[in-house]
C-alpha cells in the first residue's frame, strides 16, 4: 500500500530537487524546465518516519534512474554510498530501523523550517550559485536521528 503524500513530503521533495539544482544525481541530466520528471528518491523508504524527511536519506533522480535504481537495490546502495559515504548510508539505514514518533506540532515546525531552507537555497540560486547546495534538518529532528544512528551499534 502506497503512503499518502502530504505537504511535508512535498516541501521535502522540492527541497531535495532544488538542492541538486534540478539535475539527476545519477545520470546528470538537467530537469530545470521539466520538474515533474525529477523525483525525490528515498534511500530508505518513506515508511520509516525516523528518516523520511532526513536530507541524507534522499537523492534527486529522474524517472528512469529512479525506476532503474529502485529495481536494483545493490546499485542504489552503491550510488548512495558514492554520494554520501559508506558510513553515513549505514548509519541512516540503522536509524531507519528505529521508529520515531513525530508529534503534529513537530511536523509543522519541520515544514516551516524546510520552507525557510528552500527560500534560502532559491535566494542563493538567484545570486548565481550553481551545483548542489546542502540543507539542514531541524535541530530536534537531527538530534533524534543522531541518537538512532548510534542505537544499533
Amino acid at each position: 500500500m502506497a503512503l499518502k503524500r502530504d505537504k511535508h513530503d512535498s516541501i521535502f521533495s522540492e527541497l531535495v530537487r532544488e538542492r541538486a539544482n534540478w539535475c539527476c544525481e545519477s545520470c546528470g541530466r538537467d530537469f530545470s524546465t521539466n520538474h515533474a520528471s525529477l523525483h525525490c528518491s528515498h534511500i530508505n523508504g518513506r515508511r520509516h518516519t525516523s528518516t523520511r524527511w532526513h536530507p541524507l536519506n534522499a537523492l534527486a533522480h529522474c524517472v528512469g534512474c529512479h525506476r532503474r535504481l529502485g529495481e536494483e537495490p545493490i546499485q542504489f546502495t552503491r550510488h548512495a554510498e558514492y554520494e554520501y559515504g559508506v558510513m553515513t548510508v549505514e548509519q541512516v539505514a540503522r536509524a531507519a530501523l528505529h521508529p520515531m514518533k513525530i508529534k503534529p506540532w513537530q511536523k509543522e515546525e519541520m515544514y516551516q523550517h524546510y520552507k525557510q531552507e528552500l527560500a534560502r537555497i532559491k535566494a542563493l540560486r538567484i545570486t548565481g550559485m550553481l551545483g548542489r547546495i546542502e540543507f539542514a534538518a531541524p535541530d530536534w529532528y537531527q538530534q533524534g536521528i543522531t541518537l538512532r544512528m548510534g542505537e544499533a551499534t
